[in-house]
């Protein structure tokens, strides 16, 4: 898989979903379920993970909405391919980098690792 693709989507605590795990194939993939089901929810992680402000996203006005009922924190952690002469610094991430962004009621945090989950 080429630099910059995403390999795996795992999100804790986030809108719906409790704690979700997708491996994403090369090319093209689709998600599919019932209406509520957290489909959007999904994409949503992925703009709030990288950068994204709430308000922008129209389903919440602060990102501590995002974090599920009755939860103290959300994850959203997003392993990057790194591989190829696209690769970002590869010497410090090898070939996965992992983008990790938390989020509780009073702040939010976006940290990179490398491939073994070591910050950077």
């Amino acid at each position: 898989m080429g630099a910059g693709t995403i390999a795996r989507i795992r999100l804790e605590n986030f809108m719906c979903h409790s704690s979700l795990h997708i491996e994403l194939g090369q090319y093209v993939n689709f998600i599919t379920g019932q209406n509520g089901s957290g489909k959007s929810a999904i994409l949503t992680a992925l703009c709030i993970a990288f950068g994204c402000r709430a308000k922008n996203t129209q389903r919440a006005a602060a990102l501590k909405d995002f974090i599920k009922t009755a939860c103290s924190y959300a994850a959203i952690i997003v392993d990057i391919n790194n591989q190829g002469e696209d690769a970002f610094k590869p010497e410090v991430y090898g070939d996965l980098i992992i983008l990790e962004r938390r989020i509780t009621e009073s702040s939010s945090s976006t940290v990179l690792k490398d491939q073994h989950g070591n910050r950077t």
